[in-house]
């Protein structure tokens, strides 16, 4: 025993020299650098420019795709990706997690201008308290989402989604500026204001906000009994309401035509009732859940001659959640849990070309991290992390090679004791490309390491649980060509994911549950994706469609649910965006299928939901610098449920005015 904890401890310190001294030699290295900025400049400019393409397996979602949508946060608009699926839980405060190809919330990395959002309790990020407000474009990537200077922690996840703000784009103006203000059924108001300021020839400063008030008491209907027993009630989603806001500053500065800056600070702030499931005639939670998070973050980014280029990201993150429940009966009158974590997190990059087509780059994350529970005093888990990758990129003609080693180290400290747990991950793509067409083969070897609430969350945690491991193989075909003034691009993605020491929870009694490493899930699937713009003077047509059809099946033949799909999985969802502008109007149509689907791992028709299809459109007119949109969603009026027992919102719409300044 003492031997082991010797050789942990061994372990941990060889990773935090090793971090020291990648620092030390980052920190220092333009110092030794040879003065070859001014000839060598526009050789980094043109690497970097290169590098920077998104790979062909990559997705994007632009502020064009916004306006068709007309959603307030990223949850609600993530759902648009071709291989997603966002859990809703009901109403504008219910929480929305995105699954991709099949894998959980787990998963997905969240990243916010290549920063990695972390939550170490759940490992499930909302995506519902993001704003669309301050971003210019939403990336998704089930390979590697940065191309070029990537953190080692957006290399650590199956899959990986980065939100871009806005970069203010200011020319010769000083100041700009937007502001919207909008009003919707069920008393739902948002307001949105972003501001770009220009400080100095090298210092831009951006601030945007966004508020959101609802009441959610949207009417929804259920049905009870069969037969002659059969009969539905009319009623309204109580316990939905949410009062959130969100504040962001951005300082872009610019030391030089090599040397930048963005720091940025964030803070989030929410209020909101969790509506109960709509069973056995029970409307009547009084269940609330508060969130304060708040975090500063710096990119430093040095281009330091043609062949060094050098990338920081330092990050100081608070997240408090506390979870009210006054309706559960034991000693305490109710259930007044509140957690409190803390992150630091420090990520350096090297990256190296020492000829023209090749690029061979270091990247190194620390990260330490604390979970405060109020509840009980012992219960406060550390995690401390070493992610250290070699990325590897080389193009001959057509062809582009690209592979990676990481090495992950993770060391938790949890009631005096000291577990750790280290992995090699390899990835590996090939990518070719002629005139308009490019395919891209890759495979990835990951593993999720279990949360701070799996491992050592009250009567429910197993401090023995071992990491999932994700195998994934992915095949992109893309073709772009134009006529005339139209535009096309055809896509065509094939995937198989396999996961294995799968977390579940199982049930113990009622009030018990545990935690286990259980089964092997199999992932097959094919997306299809459709772009396409036409000028058709004097109308401007754009529009894209995503079909994805998957099937993720549990494979363990001990099972009981054996060649069963898994829960929430429909094999057919079909997205659809278009969007037709004529002088000073705009027509933007959306659309989304989802087939039918099982709540459990029993796939029996008591167990199944119905497939549902959401229709949106809205139409606005520009004047001046102003704008004006009326939006309506689920035209169809369906009254469907993304998970079962929590019904969604039925048609409705709202008015928005939007003034550019």
């Amino acid at each position: 025993m003492d031997h082991t904890k010797k050789k942990d401890r061994k372990l941990l310190k060889m990773h935090i020299v090793r971090a020291v001294i990648l620092l030390y030699i980052l920190h220092y290295l333009p110092l030794f650098a040879q003065d070859t900025m001014q000839t060598r400049l526009l050789d980094a400019v043109v690497v970097k420019a290169k590098q920077e393409e998104k790979p062909n397996y990559s997705q994007q979602l632009s502020d064009k795709d916004f306006s068709i949508i007309n959603e307030q946060n990223v949850g609600q608009v993530a759902k648009f990706f071709a291989g997603t699926l966002v859990k809703d839980y009901g109403g504008l405060g219910g929480v929305k997690t995105i699954n991709v190809r099949g894998l959980s919330a787990n998963h997905t990395a969240v990243l916010y201008d290549g920063v990695n959002v972390f939550d170490n309790q759940s490992g499930q990020i909302d995506l519902g308290k993001f704003s669309v407000a301050n971003i210019s474009s939403l990336d998704l990537s089930s390979g590697r989402l940065v191309a070029y200077m990537p953190s080692a922690s957006s290399l650590a996840s199956a899959n990986s989604i980065n939100i871009l703000s806005k970069k203010p784009e200011l020319n010769d103006k000083k100041t700009k500026g937007e502001a919207s203000l909008s009003y919707g059924m069920f008393n739902t108001a948002t307001a949105n204001v972003y501001l770009a300021q220009r400080l100095s020839r090298k210092d831009i400063l951006s601030l945007s906000a966004s508020i959101l008030n609802s009441d959610g008491r949207y009417p929804y209907t259920m049905d009870y009994g069969s037969g002659q027993n059969y009969h539905t009630e009319r009623a309204k989603r109580e316990n939905n309401d949410i009062f959130s806001y969100n504040a962001e500053l951005n300082i872009f500065h610019d030391f030089n035509r090599s040397n930048f800056l963005k720091l940025k600070a964030y803070y989030y702030y929410s209020n909101r009732g969790l509506p109960a499931n709509v069973t056995l005639y029970y409307n009547n939670s009084k269940q609330r859940l508060y969130n304060q998070n708040a975090f500063i973050q710096a990119c430093y980014t040095s281009y330091i001659n043609g062949y060094l280029s050098y990338r920081n990201n330092a990050k100081f993150d608070y997240n408090f959640t506390e979870y009210l429940d006054p309706y559960t009966y034991n000693i305490y009158r109710g259930i007044d849990d509140r957690y409190t974590q803390r992150l630091f997190y420090d990520n350096n990059v090297l990256s190296f070309q020492p000829v023209e087509h090749f690029v061979l780059t270091l990247t190194n994350d620390m990260s330490y991290s604390t979970l405060y529970a109020y509840s009980t005093l012992a219960d406060q888990p550390e995690r401390l992390s070493s992610l250290t990758a070699l990325v590897a990129d080389y193009k001959l003609k057509n062809f582009v090679f690209s592979a990676h080693l990481l090495h992950s180290f993770y060391e938790d400290t949890y009631l005096g004791d000291k577990t750790n747990k280290d992995k090699l991950s390899p990835y590996i793509s090939l990518s070719f490309s002629k005139g308009g067409f490019t395919s891209s083969l890759f495979y990835k070897d990951i593993f999720r390491m279990p949360t701070f609430n799996e491992l050592y969350y009250r009567q429910v945690g197993d401090r023995n649980l071992k990491p999932e491991k994700t195998y994934q193989l992915s095949l992109s075909n893309t073709y772009q060509f134009s006529v005339g003034q139209s535009a096309f691009s055809l896509g065509l993605d094939a995937y198989h994911n396999e996961v294995k020491d799968k977390i579940v929870a199982l049930p113990q009694n009622v009030f018990l549950w545990s935690m286990l490493n259980y089964g092997k899930v199999n992932i097959n699937g094919l997306d299809v994706k459709i772009d396409a713009s036409f000028n058709c003077s004097p109308y401007q047509i754009y529009a894209k469609l995503n079909y994805s059809y998957q099937k993720a099946e549990d494979v363990d033949e001990t099972s009981p649910s054996y060649k069963q799909i898994l829960p929430y999985m429909p094999e057919n969802v079909l997205s659809a965006l278009a969007q037709v502008e004529y002088s000073q109007l705009t027509l933007g149509i959306n659309a989304m299928f989802v087939g039918r689907r099982y709540a459990l791992q029993e796939n029996i028709p008591q167990n199944m939901l119905k497939a549902y299809v959401d229709l949106g459109a809205n139409l606005a007119y520009a004047f001046k610098n102003c704008e004006v949109i009326f939006d309506i969603k689920n035209i169809l009026n369906q009254q469907y449920q993304v998970i079962k027992s929590y019904p969604m919102m039925g048609t409705n719409c709202n008015v928005k005015l939007l003034i550019r300044f």
